[in-house]
């Protein structure tokens, strides 16, 4: 059993008997995230806890378009085989992500530092969402955007690199009332950097990416934080093999949204 790295001092959360693997936060943005790490492991993933909303659906399709092998187990379960770190295929048609600010964002970020070219789009909502924050940081990385609609903004088609470089990318704080962009930009960047070759790094408010930090350790991600200008320096070294994991979710709740 994989344990999740302590944040704080206090007691770890309890735990129904027959869980799976170490409970983490139960955004539904946590479990796309499960997804996505799961494409980039070897092996067979397990989550649980994960319901199969529209969001969820349309990123699990997004990774099968990518290599992977995804089975449903019931309502909430989910088994991953995935293709490791490296290994994307090149997608047969766009990847829908629907209203998923949350996938679309997070998958540029595994897209910009792999050798392949996906476009990504949604619904008309998401095709309203600001991804241009992200995007400066992944082409900083070697990502090239193909094609954009209006004001770089889904469908977007985008070019991963194949040979990324690996950066030291400050993410600005937007203040409390709209943390999704930053947060976003912020996991897009380690996701990229998991196929960049040494040490890529994010500077960004103090809870950013939370749960990014504690999936990756949990896959077997080097992660290493530390205290910076007010918020934290986020370094993670590149090209591990990531380990498959179980993962049970809590009650999933709302996803952000732009």
């Amino acid at each position: 059993m994989l344990a999740l790295p302590s944040q704080t001092a206090s007691p770890p959360a309890r735990r129904s008997p027959g869980a799976i693997g170490d409970q983490v936060p139960g955004e539904e943005r946590t479990g796309l995230l499960a997804l996505i790490l799961a494409l980039l492991c070897v092996g067979e993933t397990r989550i649980e806890g994960l319901a199969g909303s529209h969001d969820v659906l349309a990123t699990a399709e997004a990774c099968r378009k990518l290599g992977a092998a995804i089975e449903r187990n019931g309502d909430a379960g989910w088994r991953i085989h995935g293709v490791g770190v490296g290994g994307l295929l090149s997608p047969e048609g766009s990847l829908d992500f629907g209203g998923s600010l949350a996938g679309a964002v997070l998958m540029m970020g595994v897209i910009a530092s792999h050798g392949v070219t996906a476009t990504l789009d949604g619904n008309a909502a998401l095709r309203t969402c600001p991804i241009m924050p992200a995007l400066e940081a992944l082409t900083r990385m070697g990502a090239e955007i193909v094609t954009s609609a209006e004001g770089a903004r889904m469908p977007l088609t985008l070019r991963g690199a194949v040979d990324p470089v690996p950066i030291l990318w400050r993410v600005p704080d937007s203040g409390a009332s709209s943390p999704v962009i930053p947060d976003l930009v912020a996991m897009a960047v380690l996701l990229a950097g998991l196929n960049a070759p040494g040490e890529t790094a994010v500077i960004a408010p103090r809870t950013a990416a939370e749960e990014a930090v504690r999936l990756l350790r949990l896959f077997g991600a080097d992660v290493a934080t530390s205290p910076e200008d007010g918020g934290r320096r986020i370094v993670l070294q590149g090209r591990p093999t990531l380990r498959t994991a179980a993962v049970t979710l809590p009650a999933d709740i709302p996803p952000p949204s732009c």
